[in-house]
């Protein structure tokens, strides 16, 4: 009997305890603020690359060919951890390189199952899938180091060629795929690269808007060449509310306006996402330039572009953005320009000729802005295989106008007098279909610095020095779309590209305008517009984009109109797991378990 009343009193006493612990965690979990930053972290891999990669291997031989890359990723995901990295990413092809066929990819391939249809963590749970050594290996990484991880790797699905019309004659797909892991190793998400550039070896996948959560935001999925698209990346951002992109790549730099630094950063500036940009590291044949980029800037980056210089490990702390920051509203500007969902682009001037003929010369130039024909002479001369319509840049400041069919623009300039004449730089425009490996619409208003300083025909060529000091850049553009890419590229006498400080310059409402601080040595400076309504109906040659194959994926199936904000969901998941915990705590102290 006394045994009884003790019994009781003690559950008695136990469940009062157990009451004011849930109390206690409850008001400390209210308390617990949502976090405000977070660390990303990118590494310009230099991949270490198979003997011929044109050659067939067995798989045990493509295995110690990748092993190599993966023992980098190791230790660089033990530096990434050290440095406070919550989320690390690696190239495009940083396992295994490229220049591959179909048939001499395959051994490096995988089955990699779909996160939305099982929770699967290859480092736990080994045995479940076979033939799954690298999945294993990056799963791994991730546990061991507890950071979130993307990874960029082969995929291999199978299919049947006599019921599927799109299945390859060898009967299985190959992808080339993005594939994030979480801290405790599972499998997030895995996402196929849309837009093939010269990749024989893989294949074209349906369209899937693909992303996974973290406690600190939600992140969309890309893949080098997708960036110079719409689909998947606009919609991520403008329909989806996705906020960070990872972009694994293999980029080669094309400059003036396609260099890695630039345009990357111009994505992330344009849509006003953070936007971590990890490229493989072989300068010796281009390939360079990775960088960590926020709505305002660049926070951390690596040109690298000199043979002896070496790979980098990237990390830099960035704010938690519950939706994207855009310096401009896009979708006002879609709503204004009369643009909706795979429509083409509305033309912005109320007066725009139906065959697309200058502006000038039709009672348009007072709509824009007047071309003062005695202050400048026009030229054109190629940028990246476009004609352009230039003027030179011929005082140390002034204020200059040039237009091209329906694009116009205009910039406001000064130079440091000490630096006027030692180089040419023009400022141009360009309207048109850019042809040249790959097919898209480009609209274009751009300062350029010239190969030589005594021809005009250089401007628009590759250069990467300048001792040119801007004082002042203020360029406005007016465009028929509303996705404009701003981007300002410095450089030095000895060609390495820098970006310049977050705050340098701003970007509002189609205008590129510095600080009153800014003294950089220009490269170039571009408000770089994308019509994608008008880039001919296809993403290229010959592949008609299947509009209703496009569906917002996440790793627990959830489609367009099922989202929910990121990072409040995974703060209430990280909470409802902190609380289970604690309580688990206080159970095994009262019980003794």
């Amino acid at each position: 009997m006394i045994g009884s009343m003790f019994v009781g009193q003690k559950l008695m006493w136990t469940s009062a305890n157990v009451s004011f612990l849930l109390s206690v965690v409850a008001l400390g979990v209210m308390a617990t603020p949502p976090r405000s930053k977070f660390k990303a972290a990118v590494y310009g891999h230099a991949v270490i690359l198979p003997e011929n990669p044109t050659t067939v291997v067995s798989r045990d031989e493509a295995l110690i060919n990748m092993k190599k890359n993966i023992d980098v990723y190791r230790s660089q995901a033990a530096v990434a951890k050290l440095q406070g990295a919550d989320i690390l990413v690696f190239p495009e092809d940083g396992l295994y390189g490229f220049t591959f066929t179909r048939e001499s990819i395959y051994p490096y391939l995988e089955t990699i199952p779909d996160p939305r249809l099982e929770t699967w963590s290859p480092c736990s749970d080994p045995h479940r899938h076979s033939d799954t050594d690298i999945l294993r290996a990056l799963s791994c990484i991730a546990k061991h180091s507890s950071l979130y991880l993307v990874a960029n790797m082969g995929d291999k699905q199978p299919c049947d060629a006599s019921t599927e019309p799109k299945c390859p004659k060898d009967g299985r797909y190959q992808f080339n795929t993005n594939v994030a892991f979480g801290p405790d190793g599972t499998l997030l998400a895995r996402y196929h690269k849309f837009h093939l550039f010269f990749e024989p070896q893989f294949d074209t996948p349906d369209l899937e808007l693909v992303h996974f959560d973290t406690p600190f935001g939600r992140f969309g999925m890309l893949v080098c060449f997708d960036v110079l698209f719409k689909e998947p990346g606009v919609p991520m951002v403008t329909e989806n509310n996705i906020s960070n992109i990872v972009f694994p790549t293999a980029w080669m730099d094309a400059l003036p306006l396609l260099s890695a630094l630039g345009f990357h950063s111009s994505f992330a500036r344009g849509l006003g996402v953070n936007f971590l940009s990890a490229d493989i590291h072989l300068p010796g044949s281009r390939f360079h330039g990775s960088g960590i980029y926020s709505p305002n800037g660049a926070e951390a980056f690596y040109y690298g572009a000199k043979n002896t210089s070496l790979p980098k490990l990237l990390v830099a702390e960035l704010d938690v953005l519950d939706t994207p920051k855009h310096e401009v509203d896009i979708l006002d500007l879609m709503s204004a320009k009369g643009q909706r969902r795979h429509e083409p682009s509305a033309r912005y001037h109320e007066n725009m000729l139906s065959h697309g003929e200058s502006m000038r010369g039709k009672g348009n130039e007072d709509k824009v802005w007047a071309v003062n024909k005695d202050a400048n002479e026009e030229f054109t001369s190629l940028l990246f295989y476009d004609q352009f319509t230039f003027v030179a840049l011929n005082e140390p400041a002034g204020t200059l106008k040039v237009c091209q069919k329906e694009v116009c623009c205009k910039l406001e300039y000064a130079i440091e007098e000490r630096d006027y004449k030692k180089e040419l730089f023009a400022f141009g425009a360009f309207d048109g279909l850019h042809t040249y490996e790959g097919q898209y619409y480009f609209q274009i208003c751009t300062v350029v610095k010239c190969d030589s300083a005594f021809d005009r025909s250089t401007c628009g060529a590759e250069t990467t020095t300048s001792s040119t000091h801007f004082l002042k850049l203020k360029m406005s553009a007016h465009l028929g779309t509303p996705f404009v890419y701003p981007q300002i590229v410095l450089s030095d006498h000895r060609g390495e590209l820098h970006l310049a400080e977050p705050g340098a310059w701003t970007f509002t409402e189609s205008v590129l305008r510095t600080s009153p601080s800014f003294n950089g040595t220009l490269l170039s400076a571009a408000l770089f517009g994308r019509d994608y309504g008008r880039d001919d109906g296809t993403t290229k040659e010959g592949d008609d984009v299947d509009e209703d194959s496009s569906r917002d994926v996440n790793v627990i199936g959830e489609t367009t109109g099922e989202r929910n904000d990121s990072a409040k969901v995974s703060y209430i998941i990280s909470i409802v797991t902190s609380l289970f915990g604690l309580v688990h705590a206080g159970l095994s102290v009262l019980f003794g378990v």
